[in-house]
């Protein structure tokens, strides 16, 4: 398994945090109604990020950027 950098751990998880705002705001639009499907697949693709995030190794001794 390949070691990431902290600032890769980071990129991952803010995609990890801008889907679960795309969630928030589908499931809580102001017309009342939300695409159901829509909504499942983005909470499917969250679990699946943080695995993704949980799983990841992060070299603490990689420099920035690098």
């Amino acid at each position: 398994m390949t070691n990431h950098s902290v600032e890769d751990y980071y990129k991952k998880i803010n995609v990890l945090h801008d889907k679960a705002i795309e969630l928030h705001r589908e499931r809580y639009k102001t017309s009342g109604s939300y695409d159901e499907t829509r909504c499942k697949f983005l909470v499917d693709d969250i679990k699946y990020m943080a695995r993704l995030i949980y799983e990841t190794n992060v070299d603490m001794e990689r420099n920035f950027g690098k």
